[in-house]
């Protein structure tokens, strides 16, 4: 009996520090400089003002379009919502976009791609993605897009704006490495687009890495211990 109060003692023990332990916040989105690899999937918003204005990618191919018409067209300094997002589970891609200005994303404005449902495409469920990186092409001199208000994963960023060039920025997660991703902000236009649909802007998720199966938290297995325990404290009374 006096080892059995002391193994339940421990695990009580145990139970309280887990319980005490705050949870881990999540770690700050940093910039760095190019990591390399390759780009794997991804989205893409532009002008289009002589064709289709978003879609969803896997490498360079398009996989799926939003608003292939250009209908309805973009307006000049208008600040439009968006949001791209990868979920480590089921590898599904989801890209919307506020073309009506309406401050939500309905009929017309989303887009969502599980990769290895769709013919030709990888399958990348259970992968994480190690960095994401986020390019603005305006192709001439003329200042013509920015992005405002950046969100990553919960954390603000500074917005982004090419000047006129291209601008290429990464990110990673400082401490958590491959990931699943969240991005929103608003994308504005301040100058018409070029025949060649520029500006553009890609977010492109690099360097897949499975991830581990998933392992109990320490206060899971100590409320498994005191339940194990219990059933067998309850079986000596019975038995007593």
């Amino acid at each position: 009996m006096k080892a059995m109060k002391k193994v339940f003692a421990s695990a009580t023990a145990a139970l309280t520090l887990s319980i005490g332990v705050p949870v881990t916040a999540q770690a700050a989105i940093v910039s760095i400089t190019n990591p390399g690899g390759s780009t794997e999937i991804g989205a893409r918003i532009r002008w289009g003002n002589t064709g289709w204005e978003a879609a969803l990618r896997d490498g360079s191919n398009v996989a799926a379009t939003l608003n292939p018409a250009g209908t309805p067209v973009w307006q000049l300094d208008k600040d439009y919502a968006f949001n791209v997002s990868y979920v480590v589970a089921t590898g599904t891609l989801s890209l919307g976009v506020d073309f009506d200005l309406d401050g939500s994303f309905g009929a017309g404005e989303t887009l969502s791609l599980s990769t290895f449902a769709a013919p030709g495409l990888t399958d990348y469920s259970g992968y994480g993605f190690n960095y994401l990186q986020i390019s603005g092409n305006e192709g001439s001199s003329t200042a013509r897009s920015s992005v405002k208000s950046l969100v990553i994963n919960g954390d603000s960023l500074s917005d982004l704006v090419p000047n006129g060039a291209f601008l290429d920025t990464f990110y990673e997660d400082n401490v958590l490495g491959a990931i699943g991703w969240n991005i929103s902000g608003a994308l504005n236009f301040s100058a018409a687009g070029t025949t060649d649909e520029r500006p553009s802007w890609n977010f492109s998720f690099r360097t897949p890495e499975l991830q581990p199966a998933a392992v109990p938290e320490p206060g899971s297995l100590a409320l498994a211990a005191l339940g194990l325990m219990g059933l067998v404290a309850a079986r000596r009374r019975k038995t007593a």
